[in-house]
């Protein structure tokens, strides 16, 4: 497998990430909330509307398997997610969630960058 297979393969696995994630939010947001363990009242609007975002940014980062630059959103949503809830767990909340979602973020926009560099890298010793 070349580089930028390898490359296009990482995006797109967390696309879909984020694809399936959104859809859940968006369609069973009171479900997906209590998988997670995270605790919610009767208006599920918020959830869901986060549901709606994150098909958009899925949708986003599957651009990225074609046209890198969409790549790089991909990798600063990531970053800033990751601030986001590492802040809010130190914060707020101190849900333990939190740091595990900051985790999975951080290594998925990490193997991301990894990918593109050794596509990249692999692209100009040709």
């Amino acid at each position: 497998m070349n580089a930028r297979c390898f490359e296009k393969m990482v995006i797109a696995a967390v696309a879909l990430h984020s694809l399936m994630l959104g859809a859940a939010m968006l369609f069973w947001p009171a479900w997906t909330l209590d998988v997670v363990g995270w605790e919610h009242d009767a208006s599920l609007f918020f959830p869901a509307q986060s549901g709606v975002f994150l098909l958009i940014l899925g949708g986003a980062y599957m651009a990225g398997v074609w046209h890198r630059p969409f790549a790089w959103l991909l990798i600063a949503s990531k970053a800033t997610a990751v601030v986001f809830l590492v802040a809010e767990y130190v914060l707020a909340q101190r849900l333990p969630l939190l740091l595990l979602a900051a985790l999975f973020d951080g290594l998925m926009g990490a193997a991301v960058a990894l990918a593109i560099a050794w596509s990249i890298r692999s692209q100009s010793s040709r």
